[in-house]
């Protein structure tokens, strides 16, 4: 069995490993967390469809194979290629989604991700809740057609440059285990009530 690459992968390859060398430059360089975030080189990517390489052709993605999603993130890692700015939205919110989301969701967001015009920020982390979740403390409360969230999310990366965040709260308190009362939220990060502060590490 042939474990190789086929010539219409490594075609894929050399125009990826082409336009990163155009765009960065041929040396390889460590980049500031800053220089990590550009929104700018973001939308370039999702010009090329590269922010979908794997979503499925009904929602606009190139829906290509595992490998060339292999490739495509090979070579964004090799050449130190700015990602912060569309990562979590390509790689968690996006294929979210498309798996469990609305159709509203879906209309609303995922153009928008695949042309990299959006930026989520992670809402994990909480002074008391770090890699286990089940320790989240920040609450979301119905009231009518709206929720009244409350809490403080903590190592919150980009959130200054976020338009949305991506954010774990508690819906319901009294669930037998604590991970069952968990919801997903996305918070546009403008909404009142809203402070971000900057924590000096």
């Amino acid at each position: 069995m042939d474990f190789g690459f086929t010539q219409e992968e490594e075609a894929f390859r050399k125009e990826i490993r082409e336009f990163l060398r155009q765009e960065l430059g041929p040396e390889r360089k460590e980049r500031t967390p800053l220089e990590l975030f550009n929104p700018d080189f973001s939308r370039k990517l999702g010009e090329k469809g590269w922010l979908g390489v794997g979503w499925p052709k009904e929602y606009s993605g190139l829906g290509r194979p595992y490998t060339e999603q292999l490739i495509y993130g090979e070579e964004m890692l090799y050449h130190r290629a700015p990602a912060g700015a569309h990562i979590l939205a390509q790689n968690m919110v996006g294929p979210t989604l498309i798996a469990v989301g609305s159709e509203e969701q879906k209309r609303e967001f995922l153009p928008r991700i695949l042309k990299g015009e959006i930026v989520f920020c992670l809402g994990y982390t909480e002074p008391n809740a770090g890699s286990d979740l089940a320790n989240c403390q920040t609450t979301a409360v119905a009231d009518g057609d709206d929720y009244i969230i409350n809490g403080q999310k903590l190592f919150t990366s980009f959130a200054g440059q976020a338009d949305y965040a991506w954010m774990t709260v508690r819906t319901d308190p009294d669930a037998p285990k604590k991970h069952r009362g968990l919801s997903m939220f996305i918070v546009d990060m403008k909404t009142p009530g809203i402070t971000v502060g900057k924590l000096d590490t």
